[in-house]
Parts: C-alpha cells; structure tokens; sequence
C-alpha cells in the first residue's frame, strides 16, 4: 500500500502543490529532500548552487561553510496561494451545486438571485446551463 493513501486529503493536496511550485521553476528544492524526514522540502536559502530549506539550513555543519548566503524568498506564501485558489475552486463547485438544488427543488432564478446579491440575469448567465427549454422556462419564472 502506497503511503500516500493513508495520508490526509490535506496534506496529499500540499503535495502537489509543492510539486507544481518545484516543477515550474518558482522555487528551489531542498538538498537533503529525500534524506531528511524533517525537511520543509522548498528551499529557503541558498549556498552557492547548494539550496537548503529552514529545517536543513539550521542543521547543516559544512555544507556552504564560506559561502555568503543568498535568502530566497518565503517559498510557504507560494503554498498559501495555493491552497487559497484550491479553496475558492472547490468554493465554486459547492456553489454550483447548491444553486443546481435550489432550482431543482423549485426555487425561480429571482430567489437565487436574491441570495447571491446579483440579478436574475446575472445568476442565471453564470449557472444556467446551456439549455434552451430551461432557459425558455426560466423567462417564464
């Protein structure tokens, strides 16, 4: 069994969020990554090629000895972005849900609308889906 299932959700997303952040380039890896159980993995300060993350940087005894540091920028707010935007995606599914029950159980797109702080039409343009009968219906309503 892969240990990734009997991780948190939360921490599965994490993951690949880092991954993204690593693969495209916005921040640096770790060297001690895989080695180190306790490493942050994104790196927050480098030694000339040699990156080293908070955890890593406060353990290290040679590695960078001599060489200036050069900070990096605090790879945790690109996380925070992150996980913000998974956040306001999995909002928006909610969202369309609830609005696909509420109409489903009756309620006209001026109540929906009334909810939402927006006008029937504006509701209805953001979560009608592309039928015709429906949107026939709905002028009816």
């Amino acid at each position: 069994m892969s240990t990734q299932a009997t991780r948190p959700p939360d921490t599965l997303r994490a993951d690949v969020n880092v991954n993204k952040i690593l693969t495209t380039g916005l921040a640096f890896a770790c060297h001690y990554a895989a080695a180190r159980p306790d490493c942050q993995v994104l790196a927050s300060v480098r030694y000339g090629r040699t990156a080293l993350c908070t955890s890593c940087d406060q353990r290290r005894s040679t590695t960078g000895k001599g060489t200036p540091p050069i900070r990096l920028p605090h790879p945790h707010a690109l996380l925070q972005v992150a996980a913000a935007h998974d956040a306001c995606q999995q909002a928006a599914a909610v969202l369309r849900d609830a609005v696909t029950s509420a109409r489903q159980a009756g309620h006209p797109w001026s109540t929906v609308a009334a909810i939402l702080g927006v006008t029937r039409q504006a509701a209805q343009q953001r979560f009608a889906q592309n039928s015709t009968s429906e949107r026939f219906h709905d002028h009816l309503t």
